[in-house]
Protein backbone atom coordinates (compact mmCIF):
# COMPACT_ATOMS: atom_id res chain seq x y z
CA UNK A 1 0.00 0.00 0.00
CA UNK A 2 1.54 3.55 -1.34
CA UNK A 3 1.49 6.21 1.26
CA UNK A 4 -1.19 8.72 -0.70
CA UNK A 5 -4.00 5.35 -0.17
CA UNK A 6 -2.58 4.92 3.44
CA UNK A 7 -3.56 8.92 3.93
CA UNK A 8 -6.93 8.61 2.24
CA UNK A 9 -7.66 5.39 4.05
CA UNK A 10 -7.06 7.58 8.03
CA UNK A 11 -8.87 10.63 6.17
CA UNK A 12 -11.56 8.95 5.47
CA UNK A 13 -11.83 7.10 8.97
CA UNK A 14 -11.40 10.58 10.81
CA UNK A 15 -13.81 11.75 8.66
CA UNK A 16 -16.96 9.16 8.53
CA UNK A 17 -16.67 9.09 11.90
CA UNK A 18 -16.44 12.70 12.47
CA UNK A 19 -19.89 13.38 10.41
CA UNK A 20 -21.86 10.75 11.97
CA UNK A 21 -20.75 11.56 15.86
CA UNK A 22 -21.75 15.86 14.94
CA UNK A 23 -24.64 15.05 13.44
CA UNK A 24 -25.74 12.42 16.06
CA UNK A 25 -24.75 15.08 18.56
CA UNK A 26 -26.64 18.31 16.99
CA UNK A 27 -29.49 16.55 16.10
CA UNK A 28 -29.76 14.88 19.88
CA UNK A 29 -29.50 18.73 21.36
CA UNK A 30 -32.36 19.97 19.34
CA UNK A 31 -34.12 17.32 19.66
CA UNK A 32 -37.58 17.29 21.66
CA UNK A 33 -40.16 14.35 21.37
CA UNK A 34 -44.19 14.07 20.46
CA UNK A 35 -44.50 15.23 24.28
CA UNK A 36 -41.68 17.92 24.30
CA UNK A 37 -38.67 15.88 26.15
CA UNK A 38 -35.24 16.12 25.65
CA UNK A 39 -33.26 13.33 24.23
CA UNK A 40 -31.16 11.13 26.87
CA UNK A 41 -29.35 7.99 25.89
CA UNK A 42 -30.65 6.15 27.97
CA UNK A 43 -34.23 5.79 26.54
CA UNK A 44 -34.37 6.56 23.76
CA UNK A 45 -33.28 4.47 20.63
CA UNK A 46 -30.51 6.30 18.11
CA UNK A 47 -33.08 5.85 15.24
CA UNK A 48 -35.52 8.47 16.97
CA UNK A 49 -33.14 11.22 15.92
CA UNK A 50 -33.81 10.26 11.90
CA UNK A 51 -37.74 10.65 12.42
CA UNK A 52 -39.55 12.90 10.42
CA UNK A 53 -42.08 15.07 11.69
CA UNK A 54 -40.84 14.40 15.28
CA UNK A 55 -36.78 15.11 15.43
CA UNK A 56 -36.36 18.67 14.27
CA UNK A 57 -32.58 18.17 12.26
CA UNK A 58 -33.76 14.54 11.39
CA UNK A 59 -32.81 15.05 7.46
CA UNK A 60 -29.40 16.33 9.22
CA UNK A 61 -28.93 12.99 11.00
CA UNK A 62 -30.17 10.94 8.11
CA UNK A 63 -28.10 12.97 5.74
CA UNK A 64 -24.86 12.63 8.31
CA UNK A 65 -25.78 8.70 8.20
CA UNK A 66 -25.65 8.31 4.82
CA UNK A 67 -22.23 10.02 3.80
CA UNK A 68 -20.60 9.00 6.83
CA UNK A 69 -20.99 5.64 5.80
CA UNK A 70 -20.57 6.23 2.32
CA UNK A 71 -17.05 7.76 3.49
CA UNK A 72 -16.38 4.84 6.10
CA UNK A 73 -16.79 2.49 2.93
CA UNK A 74 -13.61 4.35 1.96
CA UNK A 75 -11.93 3.35 5.04
CA UNK A 76 -12.65 -0.21 5.02
CA UNK A 77 -11.52 -1.38 1.77
CA UNK A 78 -7.87 0.59 2.29
CA UNK A 79 -7.35 -1.20 6.10
CA UNK A 80 -8.41 -4.34 4.22
CA UNK A 81 -5.69 -3.54 1.50
CA UNK A 82 -3.20 -2.34 4.04
CA UNK A 83 -3.31 -6.11 5.81
CA UNK A 84 -2.90 -7.47 2.57
CA UNK A 85 -3.95 -10.91 3.86
CA UNK A 86 -6.98 -13.27 2.76
CA UNK A 87 -8.63 -12.35 6.25
CA UNK A 88 -8.69 -8.80 5.56
CA UNK A 89 -10.07 -8.67 1.94
CA UNK A 90 -12.99 -11.08 4.04
CA UNK A 91 -13.36 -8.55 6.92
CA UNK A 92 -13.09 -5.58 4.56
CA UNK A 93 -16.30 -7.20 2.28
CA UNK A 94 -18.23 -7.56 5.41
CA UNK A 95 -17.45 -3.88 6.66
CA UNK A 96 -18.26 -2.88 3.05
CA UNK A 97 -22.02 -4.47 3.57
CA UNK A 98 -22.17 -2.91 7.56
CA UNK A 99 -21.46 0.62 5.86
CA UNK A 100 -23.97 0.31 2.51
CA UNK A 101 -26.60 -0.73 5.61
CA UNK A 102 -25.29 2.63 7.61
CA UNK A 103 -26.34 4.76 4.48
CA UNK A 104 -29.19 3.02 3.97
CA UNK A 105 -30.59 3.37 7.71
CA UNK A 106 -30.28 6.99 6.88
CA UNK A 107 -32.18 7.04 3.43
CA UNK A 108 -34.58 5.25 5.04
CA UNK A 109 -35.83 6.44 8.49
CA UNK A 110 -37.95 4.88 11.06
CA UNK A 111 -40.96 6.23 9.15
CA UNK A 112 -40.76 3.34 7.07
CA UNK A 113 -40.49 1.01 9.82
CA UNK A 114 -39.80 -2.37 8.39
CA UNK A 115 -37.43 -1.35 5.25
CA UNK A 116 -35.50 0.55 8.64
CA UNK A 117 -35.37 -2.29 11.02
CA UNK A 118 -34.16 -4.51 8.30
CA UNK A 119 -31.11 -2.32 7.04
CA UNK A 120 -30.38 -1.67 10.50
CA UNK A 121 -29.94 -5.35 11.91
CA UNK A 122 -27.49 -6.04 8.58
CA UNK A 123 -25.32 -3.28 9.57
CA UNK A 124 -25.44 -4.82 13.21
CA UNK A 125 -24.94 -8.29 11.54
CA UNK A 126 -22.08 -7.21 9.31
CA UNK A 127 -20.23 -5.51 11.22
CA UNK A 128 -20.19 -7.49 14.12
CA UNK A 129 -18.44 -9.88 11.75
CA UNK A 130 -16.41 -7.24 10.52
CA UNK A 131 -14.94 -6.55 13.43
CA UNK A 132 -14.27 -9.68 14.58
CA UNK A 133 -11.83 -10.52 11.64
CA UNK A 134 -10.13 -7.42 11.96
CA UNK A 135 -9.19 -8.62 15.29
CA UNK A 136 -8.28 -11.88 14.17
CA UNK A 137 -6.36 -10.02 11.56
CA UNK A 138 -4.35 -8.01 14.03
CA UNK A 139 -3.85 -11.02 16.50
CA UNK A 140 -2.46 -12.88 14.03
CA UNK A 141 -0.30 -10.27 12.31
CA UNK A 142 3.58 -11.28 11.78
CA UNK A 143 4.09 -8.49 9.56
CA UNK A 144 4.40 -5.90 12.39
CA UNK A 145 1.77 -3.94 10.33
CA UNK A 146 -0.49 -3.32 13.20
CA UNK A 147 -0.16 -2.93 17.17
CA UNK A 148 -1.76 -5.72 19.61
CA UNK A 149 -2.90 -2.78 21.55
CA UNK A 150 -5.66 -2.21 19.18
CA UNK A 151 -7.15 -5.92 20.55
CA UNK A 152 -8.33 -3.62 23.07
CA UNK A 153 -10.87 -1.62 21.02
CA UNK A 154 -11.18 -4.66 19.21
CA UNK A 155 -13.32 -6.86 21.68
CA UNK A 156 -14.82 -3.99 23.20
CA UNK A 157 -16.33 -3.30 20.03
CA UNK A 158 -17.35 -6.75 19.51
CA UNK A 159 -18.83 -6.96 23.13
CA UNK A 160 -20.96 -4.25 22.66
CA UNK A 161 -22.09 -5.66 18.88
CA UNK A 162 -22.62 -9.19 20.87
CA UNK A 163 -24.47 -7.74 24.05
CA UNK A 164 -26.87 -5.50 21.76
CA UNK A 165 -27.56 -8.32 19.58
CA UNK A 166 -27.95 -11.39 22.03
CA UNK A 167 -28.98 -9.78 24.97
CA UNK A 168 -32.51 -8.26 24.48
CA UNK A 169 -33.18 -12.19 23.06
CA UNK A 170 -32.53 -13.65 26.36
CA UNK A 171 -34.44 -10.96 28.32
CA UNK A 172 -36.96 -11.49 26.00
CA UNK A 173 -36.49 -15.43 26.64
CA UNK A 174 -36.86 -14.80 30.26
CA UNK A 175 -39.76 -12.32 30.48
CA UNK A 176 -41.76 -14.00 27.65
CA UNK A 177 -43.46 -11.75 24.97
CA UNK A 178 -42.68 -8.06 24.43
CA UNK A 179 -43.89 -5.65 22.40
CA UNK A 180 -42.03 -3.58 19.62
CA UNK A 181 -38.91 -1.69 20.77
CA UNK A 182 -40.21 1.61 18.77
CA UNK A 183 -43.89 1.09 20.58
CA UNK A 184 -43.07 0.30 24.24
CA UNK A 185 -43.89 3.11 27.03
CA UNK A 186 -40.42 4.94 27.54
CA UNK A 187 -39.29 4.24 30.97
CA UNK A 188 -36.20 6.60 32.76
CA UNK A 189 -33.34 3.87 31.79
CA UNK A 190 -33.72 0.97 28.72
CA UNK A 191 -31.82 -1.41 28.46
CA UNK A 192 -31.60 -2.16 24.60
CA UNK A 193 -31.16 2.28 24.16
CA UNK A 194 -27.90 1.71 26.10
CA UNK A 195 -26.59 -1.06 24.25
CA UNK A 196 -27.45 0.28 21.08
CA UNK A 197 -25.18 3.83 21.70
CA UNK A 198 -22.81 1.71 23.62
CA UNK A 199 -22.59 0.24 20.21
CA UNK A 200 -22.19 3.18 18.50
CA UNK A 201 -19.75 4.77 20.61
CA UNK A 202 -17.06 2.20 20.43
CA UNK A 203 -17.44 1.70 16.98
CA UNK A 204 -16.74 5.29 16.58
CA UNK A 205 -14.07 5.17 19.05
CA UNK A 206 -12.76 1.86 16.90
CA UNK A 207 -12.63 3.66 13.32
CA UNK A 208 -10.82 6.55 14.80
CA UNK A 209 -7.81 4.23 17.15
CA UNK A 210 -7.41 2.24 14.10
CA UNK A 211 -7.09 5.60 11.95
CA UNK A 212 -4.76 7.25 14.40
CA UNK A 213 -2.54 3.92 14.34
CA UNK A 214 -2.37 4.34 10.21
CA UNK A 215 -1.62 7.91 10.62
CA UNK A 216 1.24 7.71 13.35
CA UNK A 217 2.62 4.23 11.94
CA UNK A 218 5.75 4.92 10.05
CA UNK A 219 5.98 2.26 6.70
CA UNK A 220 9.30 0.13 6.98
CA UNK A 221 11.07 0.56 3.93
CA UNK A 222 12.07 -2.21 1.58
CA UNK A 223 15.12 -0.46 0.22
CA UNK A 224 16.21 0.17 4.16
CA UNK A 225 15.86 -3.16 5.03
CA UNK A 226 17.53 -4.36 2.17
CA UNK A 227 20.58 -1.56 2.64
CA UNK A 228 20.73 -2.60 6.27
CA UNK A 229 21.29 -6.18 5.62
CA UNK A 230 23.74 -5.66 3.15
CA UNK A 231 25.53 -3.44 5.37
CA UNK A 232 25.76 -6.39 7.52
CA UNK A 233 27.28 -8.17 5.57
CA UNK A 234 29.70 -6.09 4.77
CA UNK A 235 30.58 -6.33 8.59
CA UNK A 236 30.62 -9.61 8.75
CA UNK A 237 32.66 -10.65 5.64
CA UNK A 238 35.28 -7.52 7.12
CA UNK A 239 35.40 -9.35 10.44
CA UNK A 240 36.12 -13.16 8.65
CA UNK A 241 39.16 -10.78 6.48
CA UNK A 242 40.62 -9.11 9.25
CA UNK A 243 40.63 -12.17 11.40
CA UNK A 244 44.02 -14.02 12.29
CA UNK A 245 45.08 -16.34 9.74
CA UNK A 246 46.71 -19.91 11.85
CA UNK A 247 50.16 -20.47 10.66
CA UNK A 248 50.46 -24.59 10.73
CA UNK A 249 54.42 -26.17 10.49
CA UNK A 250 54.94 -29.73 9.42
CA UNK A 251 56.59 -31.68 11.28
CA UNK A 252 58.23 -35.36 10.64
CA UNK A 253 58.17 -37.21 13.88
CA UNK A 254 60.32 -40.05 14.32
CA UNK A 255 57.35 -42.15 12.54
CA UNK A 256 57.89 -41.73 9.16
CA UNK A 257 54.45 -43.03 8.04
CA UNK A 258 52.82 -40.36 9.46
CA UNK A 259 52.62 -36.53 9.13
CA UNK A 260 51.15 -34.45 12.03
CA UNK A 261 50.64 -31.02 11.98
CA UNK A 262 50.55 -28.72 14.51
CA UNK A 263 50.77 -25.13 15.67
CA UNK A 264 53.52 -23.03 15.59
Amino acid sequence: MDVDSKKLTYFCGFLGSAIILLGSLATATLYHGKRGGSFSILNHYISKLGELGVSRLAPVFNTSLFVGGLVLLIFVLGLGLYTRTKLGYVASAFGVFSCISCSLVGLFPMNNLSVHDAVAYSFFCNGLVAITLFTFVILFDKQDKTSKWLLIPGIITIASFASYLIVPYIVRLTHGHTPHPHRMVRSHVRLNPVLEWSVFFTVIAWFVLMSIYLMVKRPVRVEAIQKWNHLKLGEIILKRLKKPRVKWKKRFPSNPFRNMYILR
